[in-house]
């Protein structure tokens, strides 16, 4: 009984995940205009089995912001180097990740481009409250003047916006890149 309770349960979680990666996409493609029916489509599942993991449109939303934070910070994370034992490491980690590393951020909205896209959703301003919050003690603890870590970061995140865009190439991208790069490294 045991093993049909955890097969059970790891197909629940595979289908919430299903459903969420599903409704991320769809939202990153169509906005506030991607349908239940679509998503439940894109994930495999019914509208019913949708429904049943997220009872309310909102509430998929509200999993959907907090889904794409989670899969940053895991992005984040995988570009951190371990080797690099000095301080910055994190932020040298968020600058790879922005600035070309990670498909997932490449080809999918961050978490604030999604929250514009969907429009007001209940419960969104605390998740991101804590998200900066986490954010912010993060870069503090990483050891790069905070001041500078914060230019940094929205350095990167700048770049991360304009690099789907005319006016930034590819090289300027990486000339900008490196930049940042050497700027995390503490004299």
């Amino acid at each position: 009984m045991e093993r049909t309770d955890q097969i059970v349960t790891r197909d629940k979680e595979r289908t919430r995940r299903a459903i969420l990666d599903a409704a991320e996409q769809m939202f990153a493609e169509h906005g506030s205009k991607a349908s239940l029916a679509a998503i439940a489509k894109a994930a495999g599942v019914t509208q019913g089995g949708l429904r049943h993991h997220f009872p309310t449109r909102e509430a998929l939303l509200y999993a959907v912001v907090e889904h794409s934070i989670e899969r940053m910070w895991a992005e984040i994370h995988a570009h951190v180097d371990l080797s690099e034992n000095r301080p910055g490491k994190l932020l040298r980690g968020y600058i790879r990740a922005l600035t070309g590393d990670s498909q997932y951020l490449a080809t999918v909205l961050d978490p604030a481009g999604l929250s514009a896209a969907l429009g007001n959703v209940s419960g969104l301003d605390e998740l991101y409250a804590r998200d900066a919050e986490n954010l912010k003690a993060a870069l503090v603890a990483d050891g790069v003047e905070y001041a500078r870590a914060l230019v940094i970061q929205h350095a990167a995140e700048g770049l991360a916006v304009a690099r789907s865009s005319p006016y930034l190439t590819d090289e300027d991208l990486a000339l900008a890149r490196a930049e940042l790069l050497a700027m995390t490294e503490v004299e």
